[in-house]
């Protein structure tokens, strides 16, 4: 449990680091850029991503699965994921002047170009960082995705500083892989990786024709919106969406980020040593909403000033479309553990017909509301995420015994909490005349008595989360004490 609790620490420290970086980008950028810019851009992303997501058929997170890991089979990975790469990059290549005519853009197909440079750079780091999750260091993983996002942003700030609109982003990528691959090689050492071989390649190709398909289901849903409204409206459109997206995400980003990357390892590692799955899967259900929930609810009350404040004055439009988006995401807290849950359980099939059902039926409703607007799209959420989850929860149940009420009996004390939570923020929009229009002064007021009600929700609730924050801050007081005793005699 302490391992795994470090981890998540250091996995949430990553994401708080790569939070506030990409806040910084953003804000820099949105002041610096049209919205048809970064519309653009959000669509050449939108394409590439689809595009590489297929890497995931030779994924190399195989190498966390294994028993044992030989270095005939890190070499394996290597080879097939360098090699696959290539292989979609020269079909991305191929296909480029066609996806530029079909937008109607030539800006994209430079876009493209430079994309495919930065996943040739990005696929050598995969291997490595596959192995250092495996090994639960991720101290060193946040280490890495700290230097990539750290470069990826001072480089798309410098470029779109010095005019090069939409091509900002995609060389930021680029410059972003090249120092996280620099750096996981550094950290790994593993040289003798990049001898060929193919050994291992049944064992990949097991793991990865589900875990593949999966992935591409991901991927692609997540790129729809963009590459979906770059079709029927301006890119200026695409850019506001995209910008909303960025603004309801926060919880996801600074939440359910840490959660996914810790939550594969720590299941495998857990299936392995044969731990009861049904009162892991609903302890981390319920730790999930007690964090994630209150922090919904206070972004969807701030969104007009965090919108202020990320993206300046200029983006009156997205703020009704990211407090839509962010209340709909409230129903998506049993999503993030399906996949890491199945795969970790050995059922890839399952996690396969999962994402591809729900993102498929999804996607058809999204390319619907598509047609009618901005707000249509963004109300859309309302059926397909809690569409989404059900679906979720009935695949676990065929591996995981447990019934709607223990589910419900999880998941109610951080209701509780999160409407203790929303109590000091809702009053001062009450004494605003229930208005939403908060100032810089109020948000932060409004901060602070969201976390005051959080806290006292937890211990009138006596929710589980208590203990583990008080068993975090026990560790850390012990360690501060051993490290100062140790100091001591040093001396």
């Amino acid at each position: 449990m302490q391992q795994v609790r470090r981890a998540f620490v250091m996995a949430t420290l990553g994401q708080y680091l790569r939070l506030v970086i990409g806040f910084a980008m953003i804000a820099a950028v949105s002041r610096l850029m049209t919205p048809a810019e970064v519309g653009l851009s959000a669509i050449g992303l939108g394409v590439s991503m689809i595009v590489f997501s297929l890497r995931e058929f030779v994924s190399c997170d195989f190498l966390i699965q294994l028993d044992r890991v030989e270095r005939e089979d890190v070499r394996t990975a290597m080879t097939v994921m360098v090699g696959f790469t290539i292989t979609l990059s020269l079909a991305l290549l191929i296909t480029s002047p066609w996806i530029t005519h079909f937008y109607g853009e030539i800006e994209l197909q430079d876009f493209l170009l430079v994309a495919i440079a930065a996943a040739l750079a990005e696929c050598i780091s995969l291997p490595h960082i596959s192995l250092l999750r495996r090994d639960m260091q991720f101290g060193m993983v946040t280490l890495v995705d700290t230097a990539r996002t750290t470069a990826a942003a001072v480089a798309t700030i410098l470029f779109a500083w010095y005019g090069w609109s939409a091509m900002s982003f995609a060389i930021g990528s680029l410059i972003g892989s090249v120092a996280a691959t620099g750096l996981a090689i550094f950290l790994r050492q593993c040289w003798w990786s990049f001898k060929p071989s193919l050994q291992s390649l049944p064992a990949i190709i097991e793991f990865g024709r589900y875990r593949g398909a999966t992935s591409v289901a991901d991927r692609a849903y997540d790129s729809l919106p963009p590459i979906i409204l770059g079709a029927v409206m301006p890119s200026a459109g695409v850019g506001s969406y995209n910008r909303a997206i960025a603004v309801s995400n926060l919880p996801d980003r600074l939440i359910l980020g840490s959660v996914f990357a810790v939550s594969f390892p720590a299941l495998a590692a857990g299936v392995r040593a044969g731990l009861d799955l049904r009162k892991s899967y609903l302890r981390a259900l319920s730790f999930i909403t007690v964090i994630y929930w209150p922090a919904l609810v206070l972004v969807a009350i701030l969104v007009r000033p965090i919108v202020d404040l990320v993206l300046g004055g200029n983006w009156d439009d997205v703020v009704p479309i990211a407090r839509i988006l962010t209340l709909a995401s409230i129903f998506w807290f049993p999503v993030i553990l399906t996949s890491p849950l199945l795969i970790a359980l050995g059922a890839n099939r399952s996690a396969f017909l999962y994402n591809v059902v729900s993102r498929a039926i999804s996607a058809v409703i999204l390319g619907i509301a598509s047609f009618f607007g901005l707000i249509a799209v963004a109300l859309s959420q309302f059926i397909t995420l809690p569409f989404q989850s059900v679906l979720a929860v009935l695949f676990v149940r065929r591996y995981v015994t447990f019934g709607w009420r223990d589910m419900g009996k999880a998941v109610l004390p951080s209701a509780l909490v999160t409407l203790a939570s929303a109590v000091g923020p809702l009053a001062i929009a009450a004494d605003n005349g229930f208005s939403f229009e908060f100032s810089p002064g109020e948000a932060a007021i409004s901060v602070g008595l969201a976390i005051v009600g959080w806290f006292a929700g937890l211990k009138l609730t006596n929710h589980p989360f208590l203990n583990e924050i008080t068993g975090f801050v026990g560790d850390s007081l012990r360690g501060m004490r051993l490290g100062t005793r140790g100091h001591a005699s040093a001396e």
